[in-house]
């Protein structure tokens, strides 16, 4: 085996049970047995209807910054790899790439033929041009993911080359997501500031987007003229129709898709997973997954958690098995920090607060001279799941004397506080979760990054995150990441971490050919309905 290909092999094996580097054409789509039992054939047509917990807040890749967004994405535009449900990564809009000898640029063999739903040519001017839009549009949300990347270059039609600053090894996993999700130029430059509420017919995938009613439903129709195929060489994706629609609450949802007004749903509450198990109507899948939840600080000077005692002092205080047993009703792991349960990085024994110690942190705040602890916390509003979550958390932290004042919001109006870093104490905001560990954490505590919505900054963190990023010894990436965490978690606290999640997946018996991904996104490109 030459130097090129090992360091490509070295560079792919640190991403999750990643294969080594793929030089020849994937699974170009599906397949028909996945959810049917032994390669039961696949019938065509129909409309399936999913219940998201909450409406898109941006149909942009650029701008961003939530996991229900994230959900239409991946319908409606294609990535330039992807993953199996296994969380390998496997070539999409690239067919196949190959690293330097020096790890510090990949040249993408691209698929020929593909077209973006306004009838626009997909090529290497069209990775380009996106790739430089996601690194250098203020305001973009992909600008911290990509910074690795120096420039792009257009090599011919079908061939693109990405310059790095140094190698980085979580390059294809960052690729699998927004960061490498192709979006349409005249879509774009025709929509102008509008485009993310109206990216209509902008993708290349499986399905258009031709309808968004705010806070009511949207509507995604099959591109007949998509690329993927089943492993019978038959085109898909097979459904006519997804109606999407936006509910918070979680008990809501799952009266939809017990009563058939829906046939779909990815995120049911702990205390509903037993009974949708035991119904015959409907089957539930879950595997482990990368998401994580937590409590964020603003840790902005001037504001309460700017003394980051007091973030560790909130940590001590809670009780994470209670929260995993009473809220989740044992559906997930209690957490400590980024790196989950799937990630290569994780470590069974990192437990810094086992035990809640709340005379401990009563103690702590004391020390701070800062006392009594108090602080706003806004939590999500309109699921009764996250209410009950905030209000045990609330009672925890009241036996160590610190007082959380709860303010219910909309999800979207958090996430712009924590974007402008003007929220006065912390949020309840969790985190789907990346296939690199690199992905869950170096954008959320490394300084000044798009997604550090504490405002955490540690020199020694900074350095250990750009270690682990520039090797492609998986050991050493390891021990990079267990020592950082270590820091942001316990010594010096950029948030606090209570669980990790799974990936989940209900569906109506007579919708067939899915199952969980551990980024808990469904890919219906390979969904179809039963007659």
């Amino acid at each position: 085996m030459n130097r090129r290909r090992l360091i490509t092999s070295a560079l792919l094996t640190s991403i999750i049970a990643v294969a080594g580097c793929r030089q020849t054409s994937p699974p170009s789509g599906g397949t028909t047995t996945s959810g049917t039992g032994g390669g039961t054939k696949a019938n065509r047509g129909g409309t399936v209807t999913f219940v998201l917990e909450n409406d898109v807040i941006d149909f942009d890749p650029l701008v961003s910054r939530a996991f229900v967004d994230r959900n239409v994405h991946y319908q409606i535009y294609d990535s330039l790899v992807a993953i199996d449900a296994s969380g390998k990564i496997i070539p999409w809009l690239a067919e196949k790439w190959t690293f330097s000898e020096d790890g510090k640029s990949v040249t993408f063999n691209l698929r020929k033929g593909v077209k973006f739903h306004d009838g626009s040519t997909f090529d290497a001017n069209s990775v380009k041009w996106n790739i430089d839009r996601y690194r250098n549009t203020k305001g973009s949300a992909r600008s911290g993911e990509l910074a690795p990347v120096d420039s792009v270059d257009v090599v011919d039609e079908n061939t693109v080359r990405f310059n790095l600053k140094a190698p980085f090894s979580p390059l294809l996993a960052i690729l699998v997501d927004r960061a490498g999700m192709m979006v349409s130029q005249k879509a774009v430059e025709a929509a102008g500031a509008d485009f993310t509420r109206k990216a209509f017919k902008a993708g290349t995938g499986p399905f258009i987007l031709t309808e968004a009613v705010k806070d009511d439903h949207i509507t995604l129709e099959r591109n007949p003229d998509w690329w993927g195929t089943d492993q019978n060489g038959e085109k898909l994706p097979y459904l006519d129709k997804i109606i999407v629609k936006p509910i918070t609450n979680s008990d809501v949802r799952l009266t939809n898709v017990k009563t058939g007004d829906a046939q779909v749903a990815n995120n049911i509450a702990g205390k509903d997973v037993a009974a949708v198990k035991s119904d015959s109507s409907l089957v539930y899948q879950q595997k482990p997954g990368l998401s994580f939840g937590s409590l964020i600080p603003n840790e902005k000077p001037g504001y309460v958690f700017e003394d980051r005692r007091l973030v560790k002092a909130v940590s001590m205080a809670i009780d994470r098995q209670e929260i995993l047993e009473k809220v989740f009703f044992g559906v997930g792991t209690v957490g400590y920090g980024t790196i989950a349960p799937p990630h290569f990085a994780f470590d069974p024994n990192f437990k810094p607060f086992e035990k809640p110690d709340p005379e401990g942190a009563k103690q702590l705040v004391a020390t701070t001279g800062k006392g009594p602890l108090s602080f706003e916390f806004l939590v999500p509003s309109g699921d009764p799941v996250n209410t009950q979550l905030a209000e045990l958390i609330q009672s925890q932290l009241a036996k160590a004397e610190i007082k959380a004042n709860l303010v219910q919001l909309e999800f979207a109006q958090i996430l712009k506080l924590q974007d402008e870093h003007t929220f006065k104490g912390m949020t309840l905001v969790g985190w789907s979760g990346r296939i690199d560990p690199d992905a869950n954490t170096y954008d959320h505590v490394y300084t000044g990054r798009p997604f550090n919505d504490s405002s955490y900054s540690n020199k020694d963190v900074d350095a250990l995150l750009d270690e682990q990023r520039q090797t492609t010894d998986q050991e050493k990436r390891k021990a990079a990441l267990r020592k950082a965490e270590q820091t942001y978690v316990v010594d010096d606290p950029a948030r606090v971490w209570y669980r990790f999640g799974v990936a989940q997946l209900l569906t109506a018996k007579k919708l067939q050919g899915l199952e969980p991904y551990p980024d808990q996104i469904i890919r219906f490109q390979y969904a179809w309905l039963q007659k």
